[in-house]
């Protein structure tokens, strides 16, 4: 069933073709997101002195319920290993960028480089001797945003498998973007 959901399928579709009831199917998403995310893995402490981090961040707007009703999701990922390591859902207004820069472990609040799009937000948030505004820069993490549309139905926005509620949106999400963090520390 998990993998079902990992292949953009909705709770109708998995309930028909596994005979389970949509509720249980439910409990079960609620189940896996409750589970802990796995961490990524840190650097070395001398790498970590030596060289700067590089984050990319980037906004994405999905719907709950209605199309009228935008969520965005906000994504931090790490360019050397691709792992993501903090996101929230919101608005996006500079209060949920700032639910990001507190959701980010403290290693990547010093010495680190964050490559964003030219979004006002970025600047009224982010470091500005640390900021570099430009697209060519954000190439990880708009890879990665198809990587997890690909994944995850609930981020595709022409589909019929979006979420009816906000928590169901976000559990989806999660077990998408535990999914990835899970196959790179395999690696």
């Amino acid at each position: 069933m998990d993998q079902l959901l990992l292949e953009r399928n909705s709770l109708r579709s998995i309930a028909c073709a596994t005979g389970v009831v949509r509720n249980t199917i439910t409990k079960r998403v609620k189940k896996a997101a409750a589970s802990a995310s796995p961490l990524p893995h840190r650097r070395p402490k001398k790498a970590q002195r030596k060289q700067w981090e590089a984050l990319e961040l980037e906004e994405m707007w999905t719907f709950v319920g209605r199309k009228k009703r935008k969520v965005w999701r906000w994504l931090a990922v790490e360019r050397a290993s691709r792992r993501i390591v903090a996101w929230v859902l919101g608005s996006r207004g500079t209060a949920t960028l700032q639910r990001l820069w507190q959701a980010l472990p403290r290693r990547y609040r010093r010495y680190t480089r964050y490559f964003t799009d030219p979004w006002r937000a970025y600047a009224q948030v982010l470091p500005a001797q640390a900021h570099v505004v430009g697209k060519m820069g954000t190439r990880v993490v708009e890879a990665l945003t198809g990587k997890l549309r690909h994944r995850c139905g609930a981020l595709v926005r022409r589909s019929g498998a979006f979420s009816k509620c906000r928590n169901s949106h976000y559990n989806r999400i999660k077990i998408a973007i535990d999914q990835h963090n899970l196959e790179i520390t395999l690696k």
